[in-house]
C-alpha cells in the first residue's frame, strides 16, 4: 500500500506543537503509520504491540509525505518518505488485545515540592496539544504525572483517542521531569522541548482512551546515550494500563 499526504500550514495537527515553531507531533506520524498498517493487514483487529519506531527527522509544515506499507513475518512495515529521506519507520503486530494489569505507578513515591512550577511553566506545548496537567509523584529515576487527552486534540474522534495517544503524555512526563530537574538546579522554570524519536516493545492494551478523562503517566530513566534519553513507561486509565514500553526522546 501506497498513501501521500501534504500537510498544510493550518492544518490541526500543528496547533499547540509548538507556539512559534509548528512541529508534527511524532505521535501523529504513529498515528498515520498505524492506519496505514491497519489498512494494508485487511484485518480488523487493532495494533497491540509496537516492536519497534524511528522518528528520524522533524516534518513541518507544508511537507509532502509518502507512506508505504508491507506485510513481512507477520508484522506489518511502514515507511515515511519526504522525497528521497526515510522521516520514519515503524513495525506493528496486529491481533486481539489484552488487559493491562493494575498500575505498576503505586510504588513509593516521593510527592513534589508543593511550590514546582506547574506543567504550563515546564512544557513548551499549548492547549490542545498539552496533555500533562499536574505532577503527582516522584521517583529517584522518574516522575508520575496526571494527563488527559483534550476533546479538542486532533487525534480525537467521536469522543475518543486511539490509545497510541497517551504515547504523547508519556514524552511530555519526561519533558516535564527534565525541567523540573533543572529548576531544582537553579536553572529556572524554563520548558524543556522535547522530541519523541524512537519506541521499543510497546504494548498496548486498549484500543482507544476517552478524552477529557483522567490519566496517569509514569516514566523512569533507563539510560542515556547523548543526544537520546531512554525511559520505560506505563500509562493507566483508571485501574486499569493502557500502554507500556520504551521510548527515547531528546530534550533541547
Amino acid at each position: 500500500m501506497k498513501a501521500s499526504i501534504t500537510l498544510a500550514a493550518d492544518a490541526p495537527y500543528f496547533a499547540g506543537h509548538f507556539p512559534g515553531r509548528p512541529i508534527l507531533p511524532g505521535v501523529i506520524e504513529l498515528a498515520m503509520m498505524v492506519e496505514a498498517a491497519t489498512r494494508v493487514s485487511a484485518r480488523d483487529d487493532p495494533v497491540h504491540t509496537i516492536p519497534f519506531a524511528r522518528l528520524r527527522h522533524l516534518v513541518v509544515p507544508g511537507d509532502r509525505l509518502e507512506l508505504s506499507a508491507r506485510t513481512t513475518n507477520g508484522r506489518v512495515r511502514v515507511d515515511i518518505t519526504r522525497g528521497e529521506t526515510l522521516v520514519a519507520n515503524a513495525a506493528f503486530e496486529l491481533g486481539a488485545l489484552q488487559r493491562g494489569g493494575a498500575s505498576a505507578a503505586q510504588t513509593t513515591i516521593v510527592l513534589p515540592p508543593a511550590d514546582a512550577p506547574p506543567p504550563e511553566a515546564l512544557l513548551p506545548q499549548h492547549p490542545p496539544m498539552r496533555f500533562v496537567t499536574g505532577i503527582t509523584g516522584e521517583m529517584p529515576d522518574g516522575l508520575i504525572c496526571a494527563a488527559r487527552i483534550p476533546a479538542a486534540c486532533p487525534l480525537v474522534t467521536g469522543g475518543s483517542a486511539p490509545a497510541l495517544a497517551v504515547i504523547e503524555a508519556a514524552a511530555q512526563t519526561a519533558a516535564t521531569w527534565e525541567a523540573l530537574r533543572r529548576w531544582r538546579e537553579g536553572g529556572g522554570a524554563s520548558p524543556r522541548m522535547g522530541y519523541l524519536v524512537a519506541l521499543r516493545d510497546v504494548v498496548l492494551f486498549a484500543a482507544d482512551v476517552p478524552a477529557d478523562t483522567d490519566l496517569l503517566a509514569s516514566i523512569r530513566l533507563t539510560g542515556a546515550a547523548p543526544p537520546l534519553t531512554h525511559y520505560a513507561v506505563e500509562v493507566d486509565h483508571g485501574a486499569w494500563r493502557v500502554l507500556r514500553g520504551t521510548i527515547a526522546t531528546v530534550l533541547t
